[in-house]
């Protein structure tokens, strides 16, 4: 990736988790990134791209992140614990901004390429969390039913913490999801 290129996501990425998408104007993109307005459009034709190499990278990190928790040699539920330990230092450390998935969806039509990463971003995620079931339960069904209440517990917790700027959603959260998995 070139340095300008890099320079618009990390400025775009910094704008879009404070205010989110529809808030931040390419004008304003530029400036922080200290570029010229030829140079935008030389690596992104829309904001809208500029925000999908944005979401991408985002869901490599988590993706990332997933595949590490997975290959993790602790048990399921150590490894639960420690995603919510790493999700509420996440949380804290910045500040308990918006998560860029849900921020963009809320201010996206159906249909939309934004709108198509964030669903492929989420499909993603619930396959992490199917995944880590298996891991713990013998049945199929059951190990798609836990992972899918993890993944929602997750979320909503995620939600409520950044609405309430708290720990305690992620700290009941965690909880909640080691008593669902019978891991307490």
């Amino acid at each position: 990736m070139s340095k300008a290129r890099k320079k618009l996501v990390d400025a775009a990425g910094r704008l879009f988790a404070e205010r989110g998408y529809v808030r931040v104007g390419i004008n304003e993109i530029i400036a922080a990134a200290g570029i010229a307005k030829a140079t935008f459009y030389q690596h992104f034709p829309s904001k809208e791209l500029l925000c999908a190499e944005w979401l991408g990278q985002e869901r490599q990190r988590r993706e990332s992140e997933y595949r590490r928790i997975l290959e993790d040699p602790r048990t399921v539920g150590e490894r639960l614990e420690a995603f919510y330990d790493q999700l509420l230092e996440s949380l804290e450390r910045d500040g308990y901004r918006c998560c860029p998935f849900a921020a963009t969806a809320a201010a996206t039509d159906a249909g939309s390429l934004l709108r198509r990463v964030v669903e492929d971003a989420r499909k993603a995620e619930r396959d992490f969390w199917r995944t880590l079931a298996a891991q713990h339960e013998s049945s199929k069904k059951d190990a798609k039913h836990l992972g899918d209440a993890w993944m929602l517990l997750a979320a909503g917790a995620v939600v409520e913490a950044r609405s309430l700027r708290s720990p305690w959603p992620v700290k009941k959260a965690r909880r909640a999801a080691l008593a669902l998995g019978g891991l307490e």
